[in-house]
């Protein structure tokens, strides 16, 4: 029997070979021959070519630094050099960057991320919207989830929304949150955002038991985010039924689950739309642009590093030289978010050719003395909008606001993950984690004193606090502790790659057939 030789991406091949031989009414050998003639089909000349220039690429690279290396051992006198040899360096990188970017788009790959990304994302939203509207309001079973006062910051409490609605999901309840009066507010998130339900959005307290209540028709969840006992499911997971299609498409899985939330509780109501419409005009807020957060003031006081301006605009300076091997820019522009109002000052003083925007009344709002105000709470929510809107982000991870900025972003790209540059950590971590999981790719033999050994499949924790530890250079090293050698130090990063764990949870088959 002939068989046809087709052309198409790697991703069409592996999904549809067997259903297409069944289909074909092939017999077994014949599936063979044509599993044999569809994963030999011809690649693209343009991702051939990209994959040759990547090669080449690598091998010039190398090439360079153990030249350059032996000028500077031969002379010293040749020390000067390193600037030059630093921005030769710099531009390797930024064209292979961008043949990278190229090869993304190859071959459908791009059409079919976009695609994929929107599919998985509407499947998730769809679940959020049946659950949180019920058939019968009165006998759905619900998680009660109330915003706390003065006792944690915006940001620290817009994450504890995601704790709930996780819990929720897990659960299967429809969420009643409770945000009124929040930061002297009357109507809490609902003067910015849309309720989570048209129809559902209220419950009889007395009813209500503590967590976890598993048969309870009502049950509260706890102001912390260390509800006993903790169940499996809370960060870092990911449902089992979506983790297969999510680790294909996305680099940072869990920061894309964690923004469905967020992109299903921040839907903007009309009225902060339009305000945010006309801030956008007021302050020139277009794109292409980066957005940058320095948070300072009661970091500081924590005995947090301070990190220069500089470091942020080296970021900033990277992704415009990226930008424009791709199209003309005609204006650097950068957004800020600062409760230091001495940045913008020294942002203007240092770069000139920048055209910074950003808005005076948020800065000010930020004081210390303003922070608890339903001011300080407005701008947050401009900054969040402008912030996650921005082309690339350069933050830090200390800062709620930077993590949920992150977190949404991933919302509205199909994948986001490199688009920001993690300042301090270069790592996304949720609020309030303190160990991050690694696994060894690759085997390390120590170079220096302070590195440790690693053999492929060794299992590395790092603190989310080692950013406050002596190093914390961005040289691609880390500090963590090898759990099969019982030994810490310093490891290269690329030769690991984070557990995405993942875990059960109840089916949604019955919601995903609802219209």
């Amino acid at each position: 029997m002939s068989v046809f030789r087709a052309r198409c991406p790697v991703w069409c091949v592996r999904r549809g070979i067997h259903l297409l031989a069944i289909a074909a009414g092939f017999s077994k050998d014949d599936e063979v021959q044509t599993r044999n003639e569809l994963t030999c089909a011809e690649p693209s000349k343009e991702s051939e070519a990209l994959l040759r220039g990547l090669q080449s690429d690598n091998r010039l690279l190398w090439g360079y630094v153990k030249a350059q290396r032996r000028l500077l051992d031969n002379d010293p006198k040749n020390a000067d050099q390193v600037d030059g040899i630093l921005e030769n360096l710099s531009q390797y990188l930024r064209i292979t960057r961008h043949k990278l970017d190229l090869l993304r788009e190859a071959d459908g790959r791009g059409a079919w991320r976009r695609q994929e990304a929107g599919d998985l994302s509407e499947l998730v939203q769809h679940r959020l919207r049946v659950l949180q509207h019920p058939e019968d309001c009165n006998s759905a079973r619900k998680l009660y989830c109330k915003f706390s006062g003065w006792s944690r910051g915006i940001g620290s409490q817009l994450h504890h929304l995601t704790f709930c609605f996780v819990a929720a999901y897990a659960t299967q309840r429809t969420l009643i949150l409770d945000t009124e009066g929040w930061y002297n507010t009357s109507r809490g998130l609902d003067e910015f955002f849309l309720p989570l339900s048209n129809s559902c959005t209220s419950a009889n307290l007395s009813e209500m038991v503590p967590w976890p209540g598993t048969d309870s028709l009502l049950v509260e969840f706890p102001a912390n985010d260390y509800p006993q006992p903790f169940p499996p499911y809370f960060p870092r997971s990911v449902p089992k039924d979506i983790s297969e299609r999510l680790a294909r498409l996305h680099g940072d899985p869990f920061a894309w689950w964690v923004g469905q939330f967020f992109q299903y509780a921040m839907r903007m109501n009309s009225h902060f739309e339009e305000y945010i419409r006309n801030l956008a005009l007021q302050i020139g807020f277009e794109r292409p642009i980066v957005g940058i957060q320095i948070r300072r003031t009661d970091k500081m006081t924590n005995g947090l590093t301070f990190i220069p301006l500089k470091t942020f605009m080296d970021a900033v300076a990277e992704f415009y030289d990226d930008l424009e091997l791709r199209q003309k820019v005609r204006t650097r522009r950068v957004f800020v978010a600062t409760d230091d109002p001495s940045v913008i000052k020294e942002a203007k003083e240092k770069y000139p050719d920048y055209q910074f925007v950003y808005m005076e009344e948020s800065i000010a709002s930020a004081d210390m003395q303003m922070r608890r105000s339903d001011v300080n709470l407005r701008y947050y929510m401009a900054d969040t909008y402008f912030l996650s809107r921005s082309s690339y982000l350069v933050c830090t991870m200390t800062s709620n606001l930077c993590r949920l900025t992150y977190e949404i972003m991933q919302t509205l790209h199909d994948d986001a993950a490199a688009m920001a540059k993690m300042l301090e950590l270069p790592l996304h971590h949720m609020h309030r984690e303190k160990v991050r999981l690694l696994q060894a790719q690759f085997s390390h033999t120590p170079l220096r004193r302070d590195e440790m050994a690693m053999e492929a499949g060794d299992l590395i924790t790092v603190k989310i606090r080692s950013y406050s530890t002596k190093h914390y250079d961005d040289d691609g090293f880390l500090t963590g502790t090898n759990l099969n050698r019982s030994k810490g130090g310093l490891f290269p990063l690329y030769k690991t790659t984070p557990l995405l764990r993942v875990e059960e949870f109840p089916s949604y088959d019955h919601i995903d057939r609802m219209k």
